[in-house]
C-alpha cells in the first residue's frame, strides 16, 4: 500500500511517519516543505519537498507517487484568517483535485480540529454538533470540512474528516499548551526561569496523546468499507474526558515530585471556550478505536523526552 502524508514533518506527521513505518507492506512518502534531518536517510521512507500551494507540484508529486491513501496533516494553525483560508482550503483542494485527476479511488483523511466547534457547554460534542468556531483557525477549519464534504457529494471524492481534540505527546512544540507548560519545566530545571508563567489555567480540554490519534487515522483509512462506512463522514478523536490546565500542573507535580510557583497574567483573559468534551462513539462504532495512553503517561513521555533531547 503507497501512503502518502502531507505535513509529514510535523508534530502529527512525525508520529504518523513513526507509526506506521513498523507496519509491514507500506510504501511511505511524506510532503514536507523541508525534509527532517533525523529521517532524511530512512530506508522505508521517501521524502519529497513541496508547498501544498502549488498545484503543480502536487500534482506532478500525486501522478508520480500514484498512493492508494493520503493522510492529509498539512496546514497552518496560526495567521491571518486570509492565510489560514489560503492554506487550509486552496490548499486543501489542490489536494483534492490532484488526486480526483490521478486516481479517484484514492483514500484521503483531512485531519480537522475540534476547534470547528467553539464551545458547544459541559456534555461530549457530537459530530452533528452545529460549527460555530471562535477563532480564525476554527473558521478555516470548518470551510476545510464543508470543501471536503463537497468533493465527496458532488464529486465522488472518497475522503473522510477527522477532529481531533487537544493533542498531546513527546515532541510537542511550545505553542501548544502542554508542550509550553513541559518546555517551561525543562527550563526551571536548568536555571533559566523559576516559575510557569501562563494566561489562565481554568479552561478545561479533551487532551488525546498523539499516538493514540494516528492510530485512529490509521484505523480509518484501512477499514475495509471505508467509502461506504468514511467516506463523506467526520470522525471526532479524543478521550472522551476533560482536564483542567491546573489538572495538568498538578499530574506534573506528581510526575517530577516538585513544586512550581504559578505566575498568572495580570489581566483575566476571556476564556471563549471553557470547556470541551469529545464523543468517541463514531469512530469507535465504526473502527472498534479507544484511546489507550493516559494524560499522565503522556505528559512524564514528554518530559522524558525533552530531557534526553537535552542530553543529546
Amino acid at each position: 500500500m503507497k501512503v502518502l502524508i502531507t505535513g509529514a514533518s510535523g508534530f502529527s506527521g512525525i508520529h504518523m511517519i513513526e507509526f506506521l513505518s513498523i507496519q509491514e507492506d507500506i510504501r511511505i512518502t511524506g510532503l514536507a516543505r523541508k525534509t527532517p534531518e533525523h529521517f532524511s536517510s530512512a530506508q522505508n521512507i521517501a521524502w519529497v519537498e513541496g508547498d501544498i500551494l502549488n498545484p503543480a507540484k502536487i500534482f506532478n508529486t500525486i501522478s508520480a507517487i500514484k498512493p492508494d491513501a493520503i493522510i492529509h496533516l498539512a496546514g497552518l494553525n496560526r495567521g491571518s484568517l486570509q492565510d489560514l483560508q489560503k492554506t487550509n482550503v486552496t490548499g486543501t483542494q489542490n489536494i483534492l483535485d490532484a488526486t480526483l485527476k490521478i486516481n479517484p479511488d484514492c483514500r484521503i483523511l483531512a485531519i480537522s480540529s475540534s476547534a470547528v466547534y467553539g464551545y458547544a457547554g459541559n456534555t461530549p460534542i457530537v459530530e452533528s454538533q452545529i460549527l460555530k468556531p471562535l477563532s480564525e483557525y476554527g473558521v478555516s477549519k470548518a470551510a476545510q470540512d464543508t470543501l471536503c464534504q463537497m468533493y465527496n457529494k458532488t464529486k465522488g471524492c472518497q475522503v473522510a474528516v477527522a477532529r481531533p481534540f487537544n493533542l498531546v505527546g513527546p515532541y510537542q512544540p511550545a505553542s501548544f499548551v502542554c508542550g509550553r507548560i513541559v518546555q517551561q519545566i525543562i527550563e526551571i530545571e536548568q536555571g533559566k526561569r523559576t516559575c510557569l508563567d501562563l494566561l489562565e489555567t481554568r479552561s478545561c480540554r479533551d487532551f488525546i496523546d498523539v499516538r493514540d490519534v494516528v492510530k485512529a487515522y490509521w484505523m480509518l483509512l484501512i477499514h475495509t468499507k471505508f467509502k461506504e462506512d468514511c467516506a463523506g463522514k467526520v470522525f471526532n478523536i479524543g478521550s472522551g474526558k476533560t482536564y483542567a490546565i491546573s489538572t495538568v500542573i498538578d499530574q506534573l507535580r506528581e510526575i517530577t515530585g516538585k513544586k512550581y510557583q504559578l505566575h498568572r497574567s495580570a489581566s483575566s483573559p476571556l476564556i471563549t471556550i471553557p470547556s470541551q468534551m469529545s464523543d468517541n462513539s463514531r469512530i469507535h462504532r465504526i473502527t472498534g478505536w479507544n484511546p489507550h495512553i493516559s494524560l499522565k503517561e503522556s505528559l512524564s513521555d514528554m518530559l522524558n523526552a525533552a530531557r534526553n533531547d537535552l542530553h543529546a
